[in-house]
């Protein structure tokens, strides 16, 4: 079929038709998860009479150049696809200390000189095989192939490498003490009953400590994480609530411990913490409530390439005090855990299996694949 072009000539011949990768080499790789692509330039021009004439491509002439398994004779399709879109993955394969740059300015359609016109296609695949890849296009009802005049450095080759998938065992943490830390505030209010009627007395306060501690997942590759999946927190959905992505309500000795998990999401003054809290004690004559609110402003993570969790401590408010029940430390409940789980891509695009965060007691958890 033709396509439209920028003017009405024939066009009798293309001076220039070749492919190259985007960094410069003809040979390259990349993992076969269907996530990773490498980037691949089709240069061409096109003329007509006797070749002297330029003759500008359309960008619907530019589209129909189609990359050609050179084994198949056929258009890429089925585990290897390619399209104009680039994604944010990285498009170069680790090798050991060696990192071969992309000139990103040609990695857009675009004219590249006077001669000629610059296609670029972003490749895929999902197969673990090596290809060898030439391009093809057919301009006024002829077929050009980009090894047909131009048999060297007119075809790329292209491994499709293993890819990795991400279990428990292929994940650590580190911990890292106090992030942050400050004083949450603790309201005591007295009633004395006698037989003249109750009387409420002004509250005290008093200010104890809270902590965040953050634990940071990696994976053993040492490959950086570029997004994360969370899901069966006690609050997946809503970033503005307090509870947004926690999954305990723990208590340890009348210290309260809540953990959350954000994956990749960091905001610089993230209220976070539990509900508000009210214990009511009785004695003889006397009534004290006591109350607090464990929420505190903190950066939810410092990092947005590991997946990032973070523990909240908030000092047991009575557990240091005397005064009129000293033998009765209790405050904050334990409540249900909610057994969050985790999926993640690092940045090549290699993927994990679900993996969930099991907690063996209030501070301490353990990996599970599901």
């Amino acid at each position: 079929m033709n396509l439209k072009q920028n003017n009405d000539s024939i066009i009798t011949g293309l001076p220039t038709f070749t492919l190259i990768l985007l960094d410069g080499t003809r040979v390259g790789e990349l993992f076969a998860n269907g996530n990773m692509q490498i980037g691949i330039a089709i240069d061409i021009s096109a003329a007509t009479g006797d070749g002297t004439h330029k003759v500008t491509l359309s960008p619907e002439q530019l589209d129909s150049i189609e990359l050609i398994d050179t084994v198949t004779h056929e258009n890429l399709t089925g585990d290897w696809t390619y399209s104009s879109e680039e994604n944010d993955y990285s498009h170069t394969y680790p090798r050991g200390d060696v990192t071969r740059g992309i000139n990103l300015s040609s990695g857009r359609d675009t004219t590249i000189d006077n001669e000629s016109q610059r296609k670029v296609y972003w490749l895929k695949t999902k197969k673990e095989e090596t290809k060898k890849i030439i391009a093809k296009i057919t301009l006024c009802g002829k077929e050009y192939l980009s090894d047909h005049a131009h048999a060297e450095g007119s075809h790329i080759v292209v491994h499709g490498r293993r890819a990795i998938v991400y279990h428990p065992e292929n994940i650590d943490f580190k911990f890292i003490e106090n992030i942050t830390s400050g004083k949450y505030e603790f309201k005591s209010t007295e009633t004395t009953h006698s037989i003249f009627g109750d009387e409420t007395h002004p509250p005290t306060f008093s200010y104890h400590d809270w902590i965040q501690n953050n634990y940071y997942i990696f994976p053993l590759s040492g490959y950086e994480v570029k997004d994360v999946y969370v899901q069966h927190t006690k609050n997946d959905e809503n970033p503005n609530r307090y509870d947004y992505l926690r999954f305990t309500h723990h208590t340890r000795d009348n210290d309260l411990f809540l953990w959350f998990i954000w994956g990749g999401y960091k905001e610089e003054e993230k209220n976070a913490g539990a509900s508000y809290n009210m214990v009511e004690k009785y004695k003889r004559d006397i009534t004290v409530r006591y109350e607090a609110t464990p929420q505190v402003k903190i950066v939810t993570t410092p990092r947005t390439d590991v997946v990032s969790m973070s523990r909240l401590y908030f000092e047991g408010p009575l557990s240091k005090r005397g005064g009129i029940f000293p033998d009765d430390s209790h405050f904050w409940n334990d409540k249900p855990n909610q057994v969050p789980q985790f999926k993640f891509h690092d940045i090549y695009g290699n993927e994990s299996v679900f993996i969930k965060i099991i907690m063996d007691n209030a501070d301490k958890f353990h990996f599970q694949e599901g």
